[in-house]
């Protein structure tokens, strides 16, 4: 009897070991590295955004223009360093890329992807609609642009360690972007004169250096 009972227990311990699950670890999740800073010279002002420092942090968004199906629709992508607390921000914006919006709403990632790399020297153009532009927001939340019509001979754009990266957020264009150039703003005071007069300031950015990345 006791070596029934030995065996049955065993037995026993056989069928409980066998119904016990292995827990299944799924694989790590991709994530992309994403990192942004900006540090440059904006109107003869040491000026420097850090990521999470009085909230500032990259956000990248786009300007499309969509025509019908079959049409050139354009896409202009613009990364921008900013924060909900601060009125002072900066983005770079580099466009544009052409697709048919009746095969997708977006450039499609063999579009977006080669797009960046061929575009690192770019010209400047307004609203970057075939080109670079940058667009400033100063402390009084007047907002500067670039301008393609510049006649300041230093102005530069350059693009380097421009790398694509995707997770489960989406596709990224990483980059680093240095630039100077001439910043332009419409004087509101200026159309109060009598007659009216059209008086654009101005202000140089320089030695610029931009990290950060497009969204597709």
């Amino acid at each position: 009897m006791i070596k029934k009972g030995f065996i049955a227990l065993i037995g026993f311990g056989f069928v409980l070991t066998s119904c016990i699950k292995h827990e299944v670890i799924p694989a790590p999740t991709p994530t992309a590295d994403l990192h942004a800073h900006f540090v440059g010279i904006i109107n003869n002002t040491n000026t420097e955004y850090t990521t999470n420092v009085l909230g500032y942090e990259n956000t990248s968004y786009k300007v499309k223009v969509i025509q019908p199906p079959g049409g050139n629709s354009t896409a202009v992508y613009y990364s921008e360093m900013q924060s909900p607390s601060q009125t002072q921000s900066i983005a770079v914006g580099l466009g544009s890329i052409n697709f048919d919006s009746g095969v997708a709403n977006d450039p499609p990632l063999a579009l977006f992807e080669p797009f960046f790399s061929a575009n690192d020297a770019p010209a400047y153009s307004d609203n970057g609609a075939a080109g670079f532009e940058v667009v400033y927001n100063d402390a009084t939340n007047r907002q500067w642009k670039s301008s393609e019509f510049s006649n300041f001979a230093g102005s530069t754009a350059n693009f380097t360690g421009i790398q694509v990266e995707s997770d489960e957020t989406g596709d990224y264009s990483k980059f680093i972007c240095t630039f100077d150039c001439y910043m332009y703003s419409l004087n509101p005071d200026s159309l109060a004169l009598a007659p009216p007069v059209a008086h654009v300031d101005s202000f140089l950015i320089e030695d610029a250096v931009y990290t950060g990345w497009f969204q597709r």
